[in-house]
């Protein structure tokens, strides 16, 4: 059986470990392909992505969502699903723009406008917590002057 193929199988038991690796193993051999294996590519690495959503990597999830991306820019799904990990690590922006390009690559995407919804709504609530808040809007120099104005939402300038 296709490595690829057995992988999947593997995926769909739980049995994580194993599908990684042939995961792992498929990646490494399809390096630089195009046709229907470079669409088996990109569903190898948001697989693999999942896996590492799973174990709690997330770092190692948006890698692996990402290179999905550049081996087929016009995936909505790796797109929505780094836009998740994004929202669960609280970049509230990095993810919004993920789930706009995912709708935008496949508008009728019901998870993604839903998901949209909901980080725009926690963008605006944090804004509006924060503008009520005077010392998030200002914060004093270190030489005690004038408190000068600083977003500190979310780390994105």
């Amino acid at each position: 059986m296709d490595t690829y193929y057995r992988a999947k199988e593997l995926y769909a038991e739980g049995n994580l470990p194993e599908s990684h690796k042939l995961l792992t193993n498929f990646i490494v051999s399809q390096r630089g392909i195009s046709g229907n294996a470079a669409a088996q590519l990109t569903d190898a690495f948001n697989t693999r992505g999942h896996i590492h959503y799973r174990w709690v990597d997330f770092d190692e999830a948006i890698q692996d969502y990402s290179e999905a991306i550049k081996v087929d820019p016009t995936f909505a799904v790796a797109y929505y699903n780094r836009g998740q990990v994004h929202y669960r690590l609280g970049r509230l922006k990095l993810a919004q723009v993920d789930l706009k390009q995912a709708l935008s690559l496949q508008p009728s995407f019901p998870d993604a406008q839903l998901h949209l919804s909901q980080v725009e709504k926690d963008l605006n609530d944090h804004h509006e917590f924060n503008s009520q808040d005077p010392l998030h809007n200002h914060v004093a120099s270190s030489e005690g002057g004038t408190p000068s104005p600083q977003c500190v939402c979310d780390g994105a300038s």
